[in-house]
């Protein structure tokens, strides 16, 4: 596998190049064994996770490439195609699945660094007729998905690892997300923030920023977190438009 640092378009220093380094160098140094390992998400193995991260990173890419050409390019042709398609390539030698992620990372990168300002400003869907993505947001999104699947492989690198730059943003995400399900506050204790969830009011949870952020992308059962008036609030499925 090519070493992370070498990856074309991965080379620069900005979160998302920080982040996919990271993610490549844990799944260039899983063994064969290991990547037929489960995952932390429930019926997928490693190799599951690698799949879907290096197929996200196809489909943003293929979108993104649909978009220059005035196509309306879905990031998936379907839900369940989605579904298959991470099967399948969950299933190949561990050699081609390795390559797979790096190469759509690259073409991720070079993609979006080469797209022209105008283009920025549009979105493109999920699945045809479907929510879309922000263009502009696309590399804090395709971010969250490898930080959070980073920590989904449980090969060694968790929630705390981190960046504190990432937990804020992804607390100001699934707070919104998640405000049918308030009212309750969630506090940072090392970020010094608060986030509210939902209206006004509500209990107290509290916790590091990256426990929180695994809390409430439902995640583990609260490890590290507590609510001032005793049980945790109650969560639904974090309902987002693009990601497991």
């Amino acid at each position: 596998m090519t070493a992370a640092s070498d990856v074309a378009g991965e080379t620069g220093h900005t979160p998302l190049a920080t982040s996919t380094r990271a993610l490549l160098d844990t799944v260039s140094a899983l063994t064969v064994p290991q990547l037929a390992e489960p995952s932390l998400l429930p019926g997928w193995t490693r190799a599951h996770v690698v799949a879907h991260l290096a197929l996200n990173a196809e489909g943003f890419n293929r979108a993104l490439h649909g978009l220059v050409r005035d196509a309306g390019v879905a990031v998936y042709d379907s839900g369940e195609k989605r579904d298959a398609d991470i099967e399948e390539l969950a299933g190949a030698a561990p050699v081609e699945l390795r390559a797979r992620l790096v190469a759509a990372c690259t073409r991720f990168a070079t993609a979006y660094a080469e797209l022209p300002p105008t283009a920025r400003s549009g979105s493109v869907p999920r699945v045809p007729g479907g929510p879309t993505f922000s263009v502009a947001e696309l590399p804090v999104t395709r971010r969250r998905e490898v930080e959070i699947h980073h920590a989904d492989l449980d090969a060694g690198y968790t929630c705390a690892a981190w960046p504190a730059d990432f937990c804020a943003e992804l607390l100001d995400r699934v707070s919104a997300d998640h405000a049918v399900d308030g009212p309750f506050l969630v506090r940072a204790t090392d970020l010094g923030r608060d986030w509210q969830v939902g209206a006004t009011g509500g209990p107290v949870v509290t916790g590091s920023a990256a426990a929180l952020g695994w809390w409430l992308t439902g995640r583990g059962a609260g490890e590290g977190v507590a609510c001032g008036s005793g049980a945790l609030p109650r969560l639904g499925p974090w309902a987002r438009p693009a990601a497991r």
